[in-house]
């Protein structure tokens, strides 16, 4: 692999890495809101407000884990981190649009023109990331079988499911 590619991968690792423990702590703040709206309003259900809290956050949780995984598996030059890093790319990808539009539909005021020009440019970015980790170059390095395709894809469809429910 030449190595240009190569510093390519620990910038992504980095990223990864960065990305993962940004969204342990958005995941973070907001539980911590879910705690305090319940300690402040005693009279509602604690249960179906942890249950909500938990169901919304864990395929953030789950993605985070595997973003902060991936990027150390990338540096020791497994397959399995380039895999677990596409999963990522396309996962951060999912789940900013499926936010931005559920954040549309709640509140259509929400977002401006500029806020969709950046998260267009951010989903831009992200594919284009993926584009990069598919380059002939990674895939000589990591040889993906059809295995590890059918993986990406089952696990693709797996978070996103969680992300609906």
């Amino acid at each position: 692999m030449k190595h240009n590619w190569r510093m390519f991968e620990i910038i992504l690792s980095g990223i990864q890495i960065c990305l993962g423990i940004l969204i342990w702590f958005f995941v973070y703040l907001t539980c911590n809101q879910y705690y305090t709206f319940l300690w402040k309003n005693p009279l509602i259900d604690h249960h179906s407000i942890v249950q909500m809290a938990v169901r919304k956050n864990i395929t953030l949780v789950i993605l985070s884990l595997i973003a902060i995984s991936s990027a150390i598996l990338l540096i020791k030059n497994l397959s399995k981190g380039w895999v677990m890093s596409v999963i990522t790319w396309i996962m951060l990808t999912i789940t900013l649009i499926i936010n931005s539009y559920r954040l549309n539909q709640s509140n259509p005021n929400e977002l401006d023109l500029v806020s969709i020009f950046i998260i267009g440019i951010i989903t831009f970015v992200f594919i284009a990331i993926v584009f990069a980790l598919n380059n002939i170059e990674f895939k000589r390095k990591y040889s993906p079988t059809i295995k590890n395709w059918i993986f990406i894809a089952i696990s693709i469809v797996v978070l996103t499911a969680l992300k609906f429910l």
